[in-house]
């Protein structure tokens, strides 16, 4: 059996898909949902709450809302997470959020690939490499 990943991981998946969300300028609610329902998925809204965790999520995405992120210190935040199963989490969750909206651009394959590579994961999941 899996632990679950602990708070620290957990707030690196949520900044990971809140990152995510701004990766084309407009965190969309679509985006929010699909993230909310990875993390229920996964019993981490249980674990940690959910007030915290969207909370983070808000405010990432309402500081984050332009065109172009700085994505290496959201990429520094996964640091902890290589090797770890919360990779593959925070992998995952950003591949929900980039998919919810129905349109994936450019910018977020490349935050996928970003995080894969930091993640030093095979492939992006749900996207091919």
């Amino acid at each position: 059996m899996i632990a679950p990943p602990s708070r620290a991981a957990t707030l690196a998946i949520i900044s990971c898909g809140a990152h995510m969300a701004c990766a084309d300028g407009q965190p969309q609610p679509a985006e929010r949902s699909a993230l909310l329902a990875f993390l229920r998925r996964h019993d981490l809204l249980a674990l940690y709450g959910r007030r915290t965790i969207m909370g983070l999520y808000d405010r990432i995405a309402g500081s984050s809302r332009r065109a172009v992120l700085c994505w290496r210190d959201a990429l520094d935040e996964l640091d902890p997470l290589i090797g770890t199963h919360s990779a593959t989490l925070a992998a995952t969750a950003a591949a929900h959020v980039a998919l919810a909206d129905g349109i994936t651009l450019p910018q977020e394959l490349a935050l996928l690939r970003a995080i894969r590579d930091r993640l030093r994961i095979g492939s992006s999941p749900a996207v091919p490499s």
